[in-house]
């Protein structure tokens, strides 16, 4: 006998541009950014604000050189999902060099209120994956946007968890939506952005199904978390 556990998650978050810090220009040829690298992280943030460590998903130690100031950082001695732009240097000694860092959203379930509407407006997608250390779904889509009227418009993100099924062997099905409210915003251009969902509220072997509406149908994406 299967059990349905009727849940109606929500973490609405509101989006804004993916802002990004940097120290300089992007050199061409076999410049000092020609081998540039880029990964998904857990960034850390010193009492300046400025991040100076980074943990990627591939479990890389970084300590950086050069600590990068951030408007998106606004809160000293904290961590933050972020997408980094970096080199490595290894002569005399391993020498990491912050280029530039883009926020990551994180999209966490939670419940949806009682009697609070689902908005599901429809993204561009490009892309899902787990990350290599397990912690993290990720999603890579865009939005359609331009400028507002309304100058407090904003693109909001979330996830909903909608149901989950517990089997008679105890596995567990998670049905998650994607919640987006482009709040009467204009479609003038896309906007690329990334986002992360922390799989810590699931258990190891539960079976994830993804829903995503976008402008081509309804996309479904299944996961089983490792």
């Amino acid at each position: 006998m299967k059990h349905r556990l009727p849940y109606m998650l929500l973490m609405a978050a509101c989006l804004m541009t993916a802002a990004a810090c940097k120290t300089e220009g992007y050199d061409s040829g076999d410049g000092e950014y020609s081998y540039l690298r880029a990964d998904f992280a857990e960034a850390h943030a010193d009492a300046s604000k400025r991040l100076r460590t980074a943990m990627t998903d591939d479990g890389d130690s970084l300590v950086f050189d050069t600590p990068l100031a951030c408007a998106w950082a606004t809160k000293g001695d904290s961590t933050y999902r972020a997408l980094l732009y970096y080199s490595r240097e290894e002569v005399g000694g391993l020498r990491v060099r912050g280029i530039s860092a883009a926020q990551v959203l994180v999209l966490a379930p939670a419940r949806l209120k009682e009697g609070a509407r689902m908005y599901a407006d429809p993204v561009v997608f490009e892309s899902s994956w787990l990350s290599a250390n397990g912690k993290y779904l990720n999603l890579g889509m865009y939005l359609k946007t331009g400028k507002s009227d309304d100058e407090r418009a904003r693109h909001s993100v979330g996830m909903v968890l909608d149901t989950t099924i517990v089997g008679d062997n105890g596995a567990r099905q998670h049905l998650l939506r994607l919640y987006h409210n482009r709040s009467g915003m204009p479609e003038h251009y896309s906007s690329r952005f990334y986002a992360s969902m922390p799989l810590a509220p699931f258990a190891k072997g539960d079976s994830l199904r993804v829903e995503i509406n976008t402008y081509e149908g309804l996309l479904v994406r299944t996961f089983v978390v490792e």
